[in-house]
């Protein structure tokens, strides 16, 4: 395996996760000699699941052929239209909305603009009336070719875009991002449009380092393999890792998952201290709550196992839901995510003499507010015998950013591991979609 530095990969403060700083919803020191073990096992069974094609994530950093894929796509698109819609819901949507959010701020390539999460007809129609369609490029997306919130999307704005184009036209600017098979991938090689693969072996909510967002990514101008590089650099560390037991994803599964079974702390808050992270947050929620959730141990046992993820974002919702954090029930674990150098800083200008509200804020430096902010938050909670823990990046970049997608996709699969659950099926889902085809076909025929 490559070698790697710490420059890009995040640092994980577990201090105040454990009893002798908090008090007894802390983690005992005592029982870390047992989890050691135990993580020391799931290291070697993800390792194995990667070798033999069951983790597919872990080969998403060498995936050349989907770079070169989104490459030529962007390029092509970019000749054509100024701006592309992502039509997508879950993992077709948050992953490549995390991605141009903490990325895409400074891109020179296109505006992305994002539907077909929701079926909510004023949303689809707010977005038709802000943009010129005559300048517009359409990204279907969806793995298994048939979702519906996509479809309809897509189904709309097709319609749409013909009253101010050609057929010919409209052909050129469609890019179906979907599995080998499956309605999306009909239509694609019916009517000729641009397809990217999705990997069969790669499930919705760990794909965001596919062409599922590396194409919306590249087309917003970001430097999609400098974002490979750093989930590399994050896989490597972890399989490189001198003490494999306390690789910094396996340490935060292992906390996470003993607080849920033996503290009953199962809600755990992504509190990234961070606007340009707070997409983020909602891409954490779906991977941990759709892989964890589930019914079923993997020897077919009724277990009904999971653990809950809140997204959140300092500083704004320390005046939203701290109060409930610190004095309501005992069950949340937060971690937050500090960014030890923002891209852009201010220094506060001085005014208003003799009012102390604006006088001691007079040559502060935002990012010393936000930094002061994010400790004083974890200093309350333990205050109140609540745990918490932080991860730090130097700065938000592809590497670190592609480096926490992969942090936390290993630690999903990870959890899974020491709640005996499949990581990557969803039943559950699946069970709704087959609920709404069956309501939708007997409305139809009714009319």
């Amino acid at each position: 395996m490559a070698t790697h530095t710490d420059e890009h990969l995040p640092a994980y403060d577990t201090t105040l996760m454990f009893s002798d700083k908090i008090g007894t919803n802390g983690m005992p020191a005592e029982d870390m000699p047992r989890l050691t073990k135990e993580l020391e096992g799931v290291h070697k069974t993800l390792i194995d699941d990667w070798r033999t094609g069951k983790a597919s994530f872990f080969e998403l950093p060498d995936a050349a052929d989907d770079v070169r894929a989104s490459l030529r796509a962007a390029k092509t698109i970019a000749q054509k239209a100024k701006t592309l819609i992502v039509a997508g819901i879950g993992g077709s949507d948050l992953g490549s909305r995390a991605l141009i959010d903490a990325l895409g701020t400074k891109g020179k390539g296109m505006e992305v603009r994002f539907i077909g999460a929701n079926t909510d007809p004023e949303e689809i129609a707010t977005l038709i009336a802000s943009v010129d369609l005559k300048k517009c490029a359409l990204n279907v997306i969806s793995k298994s070719g048939d979702t519906i919130e996509p479809m309809s999307a897509f189904l709309i704005l097709r319609k749409e875009m013909l009253h101010v184009m050609s057929p010919e036209k409209f052909r050129e600017r469609v890019v179906i991002t979907t599995g080998t098979k499956g309605a999306l991938h009909d239509i694609a090689q019916k009517e000729g449009y641009l397809e990217l693969t999705v990997p069969e072996s790669v499930g919705g909510r760990f794909s965001a380092l596919t062409p599922v967002g590396l194409f919306p990514a590249v087309c917003r101008g970001i430097p999609i393999q400098r974002l490979l590089n750093g989930s590399k650099e994050m896989r490597d560390a972890f399989v490189d890792s001198s003490n494999n037991a306390l690789a910094t994803p396996l340490l935060f599964a292992g906390l996470h998952v003993e607080a849920a079974l033996r503290r009953n702390q199962s809600i755990d808050v992504l509190m990234p201290y961070s606007e340009a992270l707070r997409s983020f947050a909602f891409w954490y929620r779906q991977l941990w709550a759709e892989s964890l959730g589930k019914a079923q141990s993997r020897k077919g046992e009724k277990v009904y196992r999971g653990l809950t993820p809140i997204a959140a974002l300092g500083a704004t919702d320390q005046h939203s839901q701290l109060q409930l954090y610190n004095e309501g029930p005992v069950d949340k674990i937060v971690t937050f995510i500090e960014i030890e150098t923002f891209r852009k800083d201010f220094r506060i200008p001085s005014a208003f003499k003799g009012t102390h509200a604006a006088e001691r804020l007079g040559g502060v430096r935002m990012s010393d507010i936000i930094h002061t902010e994010r400790e004083a938050t974890a200093r309350t909670l333990a205050s109140h015998g609540r745990p918490s823990g932080t991860l730090t990046i130097k700065k938000i970049t592809p590497e670190s950013v592609g480096a926490l997608m992969m942090f936390f996709m290993i630690a999903t699969a990870a959890a899974a591991e020491l709640l005996d659950v499949n990581a990557y099926d969803q039943p559950g889902v699946e069970e709704g979609k087959q609920f709404i085809g069956k309501s939708l076909d007997s409305k139809k025929l009714q009319k």
